[in-house]
């Protein structure tokens, strides 16, 4: 039997507390390492962005920020772990890399420009949002320029067995790219995509 793929309303992210953030954060837990080949990845679809706004949605201990600002990327993370944020900034920070706390699940985080960012970063973050198709809406329709683009890592999770902490299936990921131009590449189990609003 075919299964039914589900609709954008029924697809349901997993939360978890904030207080398991910080506990992963004070373990020092790195779920996937930054690679080289990631990292042509973004680089080859996103060229030509030096001095751009870009926002790390969820980045923890910012390890990802870093890596956008020594591409030449303006950066704000955003994370609601109070206790990442704080070791994040403890890397340094300035004016063109900046951490906001804020709950990615309450709308548009203040302080960033409407309809202003070249660049969403949601790596291993999406699975975790209560509705995550709606929350990358919300970003196509209010956070990102005309050309903007977003670029998510997702652990990908086998159709027939239960999922693990932060994955979603291959049919999970063909709802949440619905709509959207795609870039995408998968290796060691983790899906990267490139997602840019469709032109009418």
């Amino acid at each position: 039997m075919q299964r039914e793929e589900p609709s954008a309303s029924t697809l349901q992210g997993r939360p978890i507390k904030p207080a398991v953030w910080d506990a992963w954060a004070r373990e020092g837990r790195r779920p996937f390492d930054i690679g080289v080949e990631e990292m042509r990845f973004l680089v080859h679809h996103t060229s030509d962005r030096y001095g751009q706004i870009a926002v790390d949605a969820g980045c923890g201990i910012g390890r990802f920020s870093r890596r956008l600002r020594r591409l030449g990327y303006h950066v704000t993370g955003v994370d609601y772990s109070v206790l990442s944020l704080q070791l994040a900034r403890a890397e340094g920070y300035g004016p063109h890399l900046r951490y906001l706390h804020a709950d990615l699940e309450d709308g548009v985080p203040s302080g960033l420009p409407l309809h202003g960012v070249d660049l969403v970063v949601a790596r291993t973050v999406v699975p975790f949002l209560t509705k995550p198709v709606e929350w990358l809406q919300q970003v196509r329709d209010l956070w990102l320029t005309p050309a903007g683009q977003v670029y998510l890592v997702v652990p990908i999770g086998r159709e027939q067995q239960p999922l693990q902490t932060g994955q979603m299936t291959r049919a999970d990921l063909e709802t949440l790219c619905s709509g959207w131009q795609v870039e995408r590449r998968d290796t060691g189990g983790l899906a990267q995509i490139i997602l840019r609003p469709r032109t009418p």
